[in-house]
């Protein structure tokens, strides 16, 4: 029972990634204030400097994701300079509230604008808007500014030392832990399968199968990107470690197709406990084990007539061994591979200008909304208006479209009114013990960093609580301080949802549109580019990238259509969800296709090669018709499509052996026509008319 839970836990946090990042963040505060408060103290100044040291580590330890260490040190090099310009700013025009505003809104304008030049400058903004915000909320005059800067510069080394000393971003780790994890994947799998069979008719439990398997599918993915970033190994090494992650991954799904198959024919769903309860004991073997163990379990379920359940089985004990001993051969891989200096120039000629770069219309309507709140949240309360400014800023980071901005405002706001009940609690329980203050402090901040990237409301529920406790050990504590905050939040959530509304809007429905276009883009290279390879090189074996770039395409699509699929009702969502469920099995389709080929095109002729090539491109011309670039109309495309497969099948039944990878291609095949024949209808009744414009 407990290596369950254990594994529970492991998959719902890939590689302890939100454990290692909120320690990590905890430990940078804690660090912070241990250092920062001493000194102050020391130093005559007040104590409450010491909080914008603790929120660039924060800063610090959560934005800084340069892909490479050199360029992350040169992230936490600059990160002292945009807040001291912000600090600096903020008290030069205080002594003007109508300028301290103004310079406040030019302030954020430029601290969301910056994110356009790569991943480096979100950081920088944040901190930016940080350093002003706070002083707003403390007030510093000229003479503590010398305390600031080395309160900033406190804050900036813990976080990096954390990052490079202590906690690194080690990808041998990450891979390490996020083996376990993967493994702990498929052990929810399998619990999920074996609930389903449990009750066959729940849908509840069925949607738990599925999420399970779209959670495998982002360990996989979270996984390759890892082994990507290895840049000790060699490209041989690393491409082996992709393969067997995608081999692990595929060999789970389809082995749950097949337990699910059993459970829903009227006479084999009794094999499935058995399957399931044998393999969950054999995934506890040690990697040298676990082939010979699904083996022998292979071999009982074939006994008892499931031979395709028994296959299933025994190609998923393969392909975990194959992964660990893949794994476990990393320090042979270490030979004389220089490090990839990739020279990944970032395009400066965008095609996107003007109003349609998104980084623009963000920063103009982050702009926005932060006037409303501003003036909206004066007349709540004119000396606390700046939380009112902070929930409209941040409810828009990393939201894409109104809908998300939406959900955030519910859920910054949820979160809020909660968060201030219990901020109320424990303010009258530890209020006046600083000890029980400062752990009360660290905690909240050790899960509210832990949920961040899972629950926002959950984030926000523990902040405000934090500032109960903290406002007690300030003495500054009353319950209408926290009152005022939920007001102020309701008025920037407001504030945030009519910008997000008038201003420039993204509709949610126009950018599932766009992400599925550039699903269906990423689905055209994968066949265009498969099938020019097995005509011309006779191959299939160079499928790991674009088959990602379609797994990459597809969780955007997700991610976009879930506020409608996940916060409306279920007739007005229906639609969406029937899309971006076809889109899930045309990806996994395409994943098992991708393998199938590899071994096909070894077997079979070039005359066989080049009819699946032209099936391909076909395939192809259909993806790319149902976009903006089609050249082919669809329905031309489409039954070009069934005449070549209607070639294989013809092909394949001339075979005498049994079924062979040729077979399986074909099954792919079908399947991935199948979604395309079927999604004009679902993308609207003028979808298959886009290739002829």
């Amino acid at each position: 029972m407990g290596s369950e839970w254990w594994n529970r836990f492991l998959a719902s946090d890939p590689s302890l990634r939100r454990l290692r990042t909120a320690v990590r963040v905890t430990l940078a505060v804690a660090l912070t204030l241990a250092i920062a408060v001493p000194l102050l103290a020391w130093w005559g100044q007040p104590l409450p400097s010491a909080m914008i040291g603790a929120v660039v580590a924060i800063n610090g330890s959560l934005g800084v994701n340069d892909p490479e260490r050199r360029e992350q040190a040169v992230t936490y090099a600059l990160l002292p300079l945009p807040v001291l310009a912000a600090l600096g700013l903020a008290i030069a025009t205080q002594f003007s509230p109508p300028l301290h505003s103004g310079v406040f809104l030019l302030v954020i304008f430029v601290a969301v604008y910056v994110r356009r030049f790569g991943p480096r400058y979100f950081p920088l903004g944040m901190v930016a808007f940080m350093g002003y915000f706070f002083a707003m909320f403390l007030r510093p005059q000229f003479a503590q500014f010398p305390a600031l800067v080395a309160a900033v510069l406190i804050g900036t080394i813990m976080a990096a030392a954390l990052r490079f000393l202590v906690l690194r971003d080690d990808p041998e780790g990450v891979l390490a832990r996020g083996r376990r994890t993967l493994r702990a994947q498929v052990h929810g799998l399998l619990h999920a399968v074996r609930d389903v069979a449990d009750q066959p008719t729940s849908t509840a439990r069925r949607r738990k199968l599925h999420n399970r398997s779209v959670r495998l599918n982002e360990t996989s993915l979270m996984l390759e990107t890892t082994v990507g970033r290895m840049d000790e190994l060699s490209e041989s090494g690393r491409d082996v470690l992709r393969q067997r992650i995608l081999d692990v991954e595929l060999a789970a799904e389809n082995l749950v197709i097949r337990l699910l198959r059993l459970v829903d024919h009227p006479s084999g769903g009794g094999a499935v406990p058995h399957a399931v309860g044998a393999l969950l004991s054999v995934l506890e073997s040690r990697p040298r084990e676990i082939r010979e163990a699904t083996r022998r379990v292979s071999e009982q379920i074939e006994d008892r007539g499931s031979v395709d359940l028994a296959m299933a089985v025994r190609r998923l004990g393969t392909e975990l061994a194959e992964l660990a001993e893949a794994a476990g051969e990393l320090g042979e891989q270490r030979d004389e591979q220089e490090s990839a200096t990739e020279e990944d120039t970032e395009e400066s000629g965008d095609e996107q200008t003007g109003l349609a770069r998104p980084e623009l219309r963000t920063a103009i309507q982050v702009t926005v909304a932060a006037g409303l709140a501003i003036v909206l949240g004066q007349l709540v309360s004119p000396n606390r208006w700046y939380w009112a400014v902070i929930t409209a800023f941040v409810v828009f980071i990393s939201a894409n479209s109104r809908g998300e901005l939406l959900v955030r405002a519910w859920q910054r706001t949820a979160g809020t009114i909660l968060g201030v009940l219990a901020g109320i609690v424990v303010a009258a329980q530890v209020g006046g013990d600083l000890t029980a203050e400062l752990s009360v402090i660290l905690l909240c901040v050790f899960l509210a960093f832990y949920f961040v990237g899972y629950s926002y409301a959950a984030m926000t529920f523990f902040i405000t609580t934090l500032l109960g406790a903290l406002y007690g050990m300030l003495g500054t504590f009353d319950a209408s301080v926290l009152e005022t905050r939920l007001a102020e939040t309701a008025v920037g959530a407001l504030a945030g949802v009519l910008a997000a509304v008038f201003v420039l809007p993204t509709r949610t429905r126009e950018l599932v549109r766009t992400n599925t276009g550039e699903f269906l883009k990423a689905l055209r290279d994968f066949l265009r580019s498969t099938g020019t390879e097995l005509s011309e090189q006779g191959t299939a074996s160079g499928l790991q990238e674009p088959t990602r770039a379609l797994d990459d395409a597809l969780q955007q699509v997700l991610t976009s259509a879930n506020p409608l699929t996940a916060y409306r009702f279920r007739s007005r969502r229906s639609q969406v969800q029937r899309t971006a469920t076809k889109l899930s099995g045309c990806a996994y389709y395409v994943r098992n296709l991708s393998v199938a080929l590899g071994d096909t095109a070894e077997m079979v002729d070039a005359d066989t090669r080049e009819r699946l090539a032209e099936q391909l491109w076909a395939l192809a011309d259909a993806a790319e018709s149902l976009t903006d670039e089609g050249q082919v109309p669809f329905e031309e495309a489409i039954a070009a499509a069934h005449r070549r497969s209607d070639e294989l099948h013809d092909l394949a039944e001339s075979l005498t052996d049994g079924p062979t990878s040729l077979h399986r291609s074909i099954r792919w095949l079908d399947r991935t026509t199948q979604v395309l024949d079927e999604l004009p209808r679902e993308l609207g009744t003028d979808a298959h008319l886009a290739g002829r414009s």
